[in-house]
């Protein structure tokens, strides 16, 4: 099974590097990062850490799920996993996901809520909001998850075919769920522990991203 790991970057430096040395390559043939046109040294960063295999792009258009939809097309794998760039996703924690896939899964969440999971990086806001929306999600949509918003992934190729898949910005984490569950793919969680970033901000804005999601959340999908 070869495995593309996509990666959204947009001023990273201190953290890609990381990221990429932290890949573990027996299991991953190649990680592609599209960098969201970065200012600071993200791209000469990935270039001094990227293995033989691995490919840099500079996103055509702007947006979190836009990088991932351009990230597909030029994925070859027959699986592919989604993860941050900013050293809050632990690379090691791959192979679990990949284990469900190769158990017959094929589509496989990290969970910081599950058993065995937990955020160094959560404030009482973005746990009672990662709750709320995760607990509408499964009402609305008759998901059964733990942790919704937490967009590392795998999926195999196979589903993502299924999907048709188009926001383009953080709303991305709510489509790309929903229409897994409604296409029937298998799920799966896995535990994991959210790391604090390693260097720089999030991007994330609670009060403006979470109306965005609620939208995506309440929105129905045929």
């Amino acid at each position: 099974m070869k495995v593309s790991v996509i990666i959204p970057t947009r001023n990273e430096a201190g953290c890609i590097g990381r990221v990429l040395k932290e890949m573990p390559r027996e299991v991953v043939a190649e990680v592609i990062v599209i960098d969201g046109h970065s200012t600071d040294s993200t791209i000469e960063e990935v270039r001094r850490n990227m293995g033989k295999k691995d490919r840099l792009t500079i996103q055509k258009g702007r947006g979190y799920g836009a990088a991932f939809l351009e990230g597909f097309k030029m994925a070859k794998g027959d699986c592919i996993v989604m993860m941050d760039g900013d050293g809050s996703h632990n690379p090691n924690d791959i192979k679990r996901m990949l284990k469900k896939i190769r158990e017959g899964y094929e589509y496989v969440m990290a969970s910081r809520y599950m058993k065995g999971g937990k955020s160094e990086d959560d404030t009482l806001i973005r746990w009672f909001g990662n709750f709320f929306f995760t607990r509408l999600t499964n009402w609305v949509h008759g998901t059964s998850l733990t942790d919704s918003l937490y967009l590392y992934t795998a999926i195999t190729r196979r589903g993502l075919n299924k999907l048709n898949l188009e926001t383009k910005g953080f709303e991305f984490c709510t489509e790309i769920v929903v229409k897994a569950h409604k296409a029937g793919l298998k799920f799966a969680e896995v535990a994991a522990v959210e790391r604090l970033r390693f260097a720089g901000r999030s991007k994330v804005n609670s009060f403006y991203h979470g109306l965005i999601i609620l939208r995506m959340i309440l929105r129905r999908y045929d």
